[in-house]
């Protein structure tokens, strides 16, 4: 990626969704380091932006974790699919520790793993992101 491409809040979202996505494979890297490694981009505040979320994910990924397990009935995170664990922790993180508005980030998550993952999958992310945004009262049941 180029250093000199501005990223759209949507491009940066995805960049973040792929970085945790190979991190997955790759757990025993160090965060900011692995970061390092394999993004370039030195625009601000694009590249903090990126760096935050996705470091900030990392360090955050076992509450986070637990609050997606919580909120998912009968299915474990080692039973979802990778590109769906990756979108809810992203998702997660951005309605809970950085006060992302929840629409935005319902809308982003489904754009996100409408793309990379099977049909059946918006529906669940769906679902596991209204009842964390209902619980944490970033959205009413009307809504």
């Amino acid at each position: 990626m180029s250093s000199k491409t501005k990223l759209t809040r949507h491009q940066c979202r995805e960049l973040i969704f792929k970085l945790l996505f190979a991190k997955e494979f790759d757990k025993e890297a160090v965060p900011s380091e692995y970061y390092e490694t394999y993004i370039d981009i030195t625009e601000e505040p694009t590249a903090e932006y990126v760096k935050n979320v996705f470091v900030g994910v990392c360090e955050a990924v076992e509450e986070i974790d637990a609050e997606i397990e919580n909120c998912s009935i009968k299915w474990k995170m080692s039973r979802m699919s990778t590109a769906t664990r990756t979108i809810l922790r992203l998702a997660v993180y951005e309605m809970t520790k950085i006060d992302v508005p929840a629409k935005v980030v319902l809308n982003e998550a489904l754009e996100i793993i409408k793309m990379y993952d099977d049909e059946s999958a918006p529906a669940f992310v769906n679902g596991i992101l209204n009842k964390i945004a209902r619980d944490h009262g970033l959205i009413k049941d009307a809504e």
